[in-house]
């Protein structure tokens, strides 16, 4: 029996960015991609994911308030941070931060694949 693909949200307003994260990861997961807090809050009503990758720059807030929002709400949902500096803070959900421009795919895909194991 194939193996489902795990479904994954992402929250990135930088339409390069979607599509470069896109062409990483559509051989491992089903991703979701929106490009707003207000969007993402709805796709996250609406759907279960196994993952959210969330972008900390977003055009209507910080994208903190919805890994807060997730810790609270939905803490068996883990997080990948992506943002442009280094984060300093510790929040419960998250599994890996990167920095945009300063990563490796290869740490992405299997960042992804074992929190989505």
């Amino acid at each position: 029996m194939a193996e489902t693909m795990k479904k994954i949200l992402h929250v990135e307003d930088d339409p390069d960015f979607q599509r470069y994260v896109v062409s990483i990861l559509s051989d491992s997961a089903n991703i979701t991609q929106v490009m707003s807090l207000k969007e993402a809050r709805t796709s996250i009503a609406q759907n279960n994911y196994d993952l959210v990758i969330i972008d900390f720059t977003l055009p209507d807030g910080s994208g903190s308030e919805l890994v807060a929002e997730l810790a609270t709400d939905n803490p068996s949902i883990p997080v990948i941070v992506f943002s442009a500096h280094e984060i300093t803070e510790t929040m419960n959900n998250v599994k890996k931060a990167f920095v945009k421009g300063r990563f490796v795919e290869a740490a992405l895909i299997d960042t992804v694949r074992r929190l989505c194991a």
